[in-house]
């Protein structure tokens, strides 16, 4: 039994390739970003690093294929405005996925796992051919998305994008999510129980580590970092809003924000006078290093599937505030290593995010707590729940 995952980015694709290389059950791993140092012999380096901001993964290079052109013609997309830039991100999924489907048969595998969006037509040629089809749902339900926050793309791509992702529900054997919660609105849309399961993601504990040091000395203001893209789904505008009454009342507290400018980076222009500092999209060696220089993660978002960055921060020895859509707070123990509130609502944060501001050493004081708490969620785990999720799913 091997298994072959499809994917035309990367995310957490990776991960479960060397979950399954680890295990001996790996067909191969095809996917957009390239994966291999090999897959950039013909570009200068400093050309390579800016154009593929990702490490090389340490696979059977004869197992590995990389379709570049669809995160060039992502790219690409990202350059158009609105909707086209969506439209451009759409089509470039289909086409990775009929490129997987076209070339299905050269894996040998005796399952497929592919990301949703990207495997329609990789399920259909699956089915011809008898083998195990599973979906990787990185996302929580579409209607789910729907009903929390609404989508921004045009009425006639959101109509062609659900109707991918329903066919897709429909060819799957096994629908794989990242979190209990995510798993919970696939059962709500009346996907059967025993078809949806959970597998938490993991972290790097080496990279992300406290370093010995306080983010700042005893006495000073407590410093809050939201790191994602400042977009309405993560609660960007909830966060500014919060952090604004935080601050008029307690004058030394910073935020820090961290991520590509999104959807609701306007929202800035708000609060002229509010203590915020902004920077840009980073690398995770950098980002490691900006938790270790704050106090507490804040991410309110209406909508997280699982957020990477909350077992990032915890592994960092940062405490987090988490709202309750956020599929990474079952890490969270209330007032241990963290807090959760309500999604969707400004007040309850920045009663919280104020509780925090007044009694910053009292926050400090869970760094040791929040670095133990992430320790059992670590890659090793992941690897090991995921290949025993394939050996009982797949004969």
């Amino acid at each position: 039994m091997t298994v072959l995952v499809t994917h035309p980015g990367r995310q957490h694709s990776h991960q479960a390739a060397l979950a399954l290389q680890g295990a001996g059950l790996l067909a191969g791993y095809w996917a957009g970003v390239p994966s291999l140092p090999e897959h950039g012999r013909f570009v200068p380096p400093a050309l390579w690093r800016r154009l593929v901001p990702y490490a090389p993964v340490p696979l059977d290079p004869s197992k590995v294929r990389c379709a570049p052109w669809v995160p060039g013609l992502r790219r690409l997309g990202d350059r158009l405005p609105g909707n086209a830039a969506r439209e451009v991100d759409f089509a470039a999924c289909r086409l990775f996925d009929r490129w997987a489907a076209r070339h299905l048969a050269r894996a040998g595998a005796s399952a497929v796992i592919s990301c949703e969006i990207s495997a329609r037509s990789t399920f259909r040629a699956a089915r011809e051919r008898g083998i195990v089809t599973l979906l990787d749902a990185p996302s929580i339900h579409w209607a789910a998305q729907d009903r929390l926050h609404g989508t921004l793309d045009a009425p006639g791509l959101h109509r062609r994008i659900v109707r991918v992702k329903e066919e897709e529900i429909a060819l799957a054997d096994h629908i794989v999510t990242v979190s209990e919660l995510a798993r919970q609105t696939y059962l709500a849309a009346g996907v059967p129980p025993d078809k949806v399961h959970a597998v938490p993601l993991g972290v790097d504990l080496s990279l992300f580590r406290p370093d010995g040091t306080e983010a700042a000395p005893r006495g000073c203001g407590i410093v809050f970092l939201f790191a994602g893209a400042s977009i309405h789904r993560k609660g960007f505008d909830l966060l500014l809003e919060a952090f604004a009454q935080v601050a008029a009342q307690v004058p030394d507290v910073r935020l820090r924000l961290i991520g590509p400018a999104g959807d609701s980076i306007h929202l800035l222009e708000k609060y002229p006078s509010v203590p915020l500092e902004v920077a840009g999209p980073t690398d995770q060696q950098s980002l490691a290093a900006a938790f270790r220089r704050a106090d507490c993660l804040v991410l309110p978002s209406r909508n997280d599937s699982y957020a990477m960055v909350v077992p990032e921060a915890l592994a960092s020895g940062l405490p987090v505030i988490v709202s309750e859509m956020v599929g990474a707070k079952d890490l969270v123990r209330e007032g241990k290593n963290g807090w959760i509130v309500p999604a969707g609502e400004a007040a309850p944060l920045a009663e919280r995010m104020l509780a925090c501001a007044r009694d910053p050493e009292g926050v400090r004081g869970l760094r040791e707590a929040c670095r133990r708490s992430a320790e059992a969620a670590t890659w090793e785990g992941y690897a090991a729940r995921f290949t025993a999720l394939i050996r009982r799913l797949v004969p």
